[in-house]
Parts: structure tokens; sequence; C-alpha cells
């Protein structure tokens, strides 16, 4: 049969273009070809398998749930060792949903009657109180006769903390018990509380306690300053006796006159003037010695409305000694007012030791203004 040779041409150009397409897999034969097979059935092409592996990597597995949370809090404090009921404890705090976070308090507050771990019974104290949960309150006030000491002072600041003036009379009956010979951070912790609840009733027994010679001087400094923070005006002669009296220990004397300061003892400023020229008449190691004396006596006169005292705690913040400038600050802080917001943001994010950086920080902090880290 004769083959039409236009027919031949066709023919033959089609074969070319179907064999140009042939894959890889067509053009082997035998062995080779079933091996080919095998391996790309088996094996993703690489497009497929680096967008799986950026899939994965992008997902994001759900938030746990606060009744999640609540659960597992719930089953370690009732089961697990105490480091994990301590982490369990501290995840209360963190629960977002207010209804779920009381419950767990409550739960929290039945189980701390028995406790007897000591550090257990700290945490627990401690963030009850940190999440302003009134009902521990009868919980707390029971703690401050536990025999651990740091139990005790745990309860007596988480009672400061919640404003629990309710527990004043029992804290007043404590520190009478205690042994003023010796310096004693529950002491201490009492006689903060206290100044918060503005216990002036025990005066007599503070006035009698820092006659006395026997009183340690560390207890002895608390209660000069629980004077101040209770706002004891019925103490005013016994602080102004103190402030000026230059056989008196320095420490003791600054805190009286921040007392007097913290009273509102305006007639205190003739003798707080006194001493600060007496001070600045020192020869300089002399007054090296007296120089926390001094800064505290310029920073109450200051408070009392004294506006020649504002210009020397301005010269304190020019001092070359990082600690002086950390020592004002913190009692610059007091003041409250823009300017002090102003010097200390300025010492913030240009004094050029970190530690006076941090310092200005905190105290902006604690004065309620909202401040970022700076970086120099």
């Amino acid at each position: 049969m004769k083959i039409n040779p236009f027919c031949s041409f066709i023919i033959s150009t089609l074969f070319m273009m179907l064999a140009s397409c042939l894959s890889a897999s067509e053009i082997l034969s035998g062995t080779e070809h079933s091996l080919y097979a095998k391996i790309m059935k088996k094996t993703p092409a690489p497009s497929d398998t680096a967008d799986k592996a950026v899939k994965k990597a992008n997902e994001k597995e759900p938030p746990e749930t606060d009744e999640k949370k609540s659960r597992w809090i719930e089953e370690t404090l009732d089961y697990g060792i105490q480091d994990e009921r301590i982490k369990a404890i501290n995840k209360i705090t963190q629960i977002k949903n207010e209804d779920v976070k009381r419950k767990l308090a409550r739960r929290l507050i039945g189980l701390m009657k028995e406790e007897s771990d000591p550090d257990v019974l700290v945490k627990a104290v401690t963030a009850l109180s940190e999440m302003k949960e009134k009902d521990s309150i009868p919980l707390l006030t029971e703690k401050i006769d536990n025999p651990v000491e740091e139990v005790r002072i745990a309860a007596v600041y988480g009672l400061k903390r919640l404003g629990a003036v309710q527990a004043k009379d029992k804290m007043i009956r404590k520190l009478k018990e205690q042994d003023l010979e010796k310096k004693s951070n529950f002491t201490e912790a009492l006689l903060s509380a206290l100044a918060e609840f503005k216990a002036g009733e025990i005066f007599p027994f503070v006035k009698d306690a820092l006659a006395g010679d026997k009183t340690d001087r560390k207890v002895k400094e608390d209660m000069i300053l629980f004077l101040g923070k209770a706002r004891a005006k019925e103490a005013t002669d016994i602080l102004l006796k103190l402030y000026a009296d230059e056989e008196e220990e320095a420490t003791l004397r600054a805190y009286a006159v921040n007392s007097l300061a913290n009273i509102g003892i305006v007639e205190a400023a003739p003798e707080i003037k006194r001493v600060i020229k007496s001070i600045e008449s020192y020869e300089f190691k002399k007054k090296q010695k007296y120089h926390t004396l001094y800064l505290y006596s310029i920073t109450a006169l200051a408070k009392l409305g004294d506006a020649d005292a504002v210009p020397k705690l301005i010269q304190a913040l020019r001092s070359n000694n990082p600690e002086i400038r950390v020592k004002v600050i913190g009692l610059i802080k007091e003041f409250k007012d823009q300017r002090t917001i102003d010097i200390l943001k300025y010492k913030m994010k240009n004094d050029q030791e970190p530690k006076v950086r941090a310092a200005a920080k905190k105290a902006l902090e604690e004065l309620g203004v909202e401040v970022k880290d700076e970086k120099k």
C-alpha cells in the first residue's frame, strides 16, 4: 500500500512531538521503570513537603481555658508535691475569669486551715492578700499565731494589704508579747501594720520602750517610724527631744525628724534649721558622718513647706556620689507633686548610674506614674 507523502509527513511530525513529551518513567524500561515508579509513588513532591512543614510551624495550639487550668490547680493542690502546690497557687493569680479565680481562692482558704508546710502557707497567705480576698481575713488572723516566724510575718503583711483593721487588737497583743531586747522581723511587721491602722492607742507602750535602755536599737528605729506613720501627735515632745540630742545615734535622730514631718509638726522647723546649720559648719569628715541626718533634715523641712529646703535637695541630687542620689530619690518621692515627678523622670532617663535610674523608675511606679524602660 502506497502512503501519500503528505500523510507521511504529518505522521512523522506527530510522532516526534509525542516523543518529546515522554516522562522519565516512559523512557525507562524493565527494572529501572519499576523502581522509578515506586519512588515517585512514595515520595511527595518537594513543594508539597515544604508547604506542609510551613503550615505545621504556623499552627498554634488553642489557648488553655481558665476552666482547664482550674482543674489542674485543684488536683495539684490536693495531690501534688509541695513545690507543685506552690506553683499551683501562683497559677491562681493568673486566672482571668473572676468567678473561677474566686472559686479557687475559697478552695485555697479551706485547704490552708489545716496546712502545715510553712512554704506553702507563706505562698498561700501572700497570694490571697494580693488578690484582695477579704474572705481570707479570718484565716490570716489565725496564722498570726503560727509557730513559724515567716508565716506570722506573711500573715501580718497580708492583713495590712487587705486593710484588716479588725485584726488590730490581736496585733497589739502580739506586739506586747515580743522580746524588745532582740530585733525581730515579726516585731517590725506588727509595727508597720499597726501604723497603717493608725493604732495610736499603743503610744504609752512605745513611749516606755523608747525610754528603756534595753530596747534593741532596731526596734527603737521601727517604733520611731511607727509614730510618724500613725500620725501620733502626742509623740511630738519625745520626737523633738530625740532629734535635738547630739549624743543620740544619728539614724534615730534622722527617723525622728522624718516622723515629725509626717505628723506635720510645723513648730519643729526652727530646731530643724538649727541642726542643718550646725551640720553645714562641720569639717568635711565629720560632715560625712552626719550626711544621712542632714538629708533627712532638709527633706523634713521641705515636707513642712519651707521653700528654702528645696534648693538644698536639688543640690544633693547633683552629688557625684550615686549612693547619695539614690537616698535623696527615696526621700523626695514622698512629696508626690509634679515637680518631684519631673525630677524623677529626668533622673530615670539621664542619670549616668544604672542604680540611680532604677531607683527613680521605682519611685515613679510607687507614685502611680506609668513609665517605660529607658535605654542609655
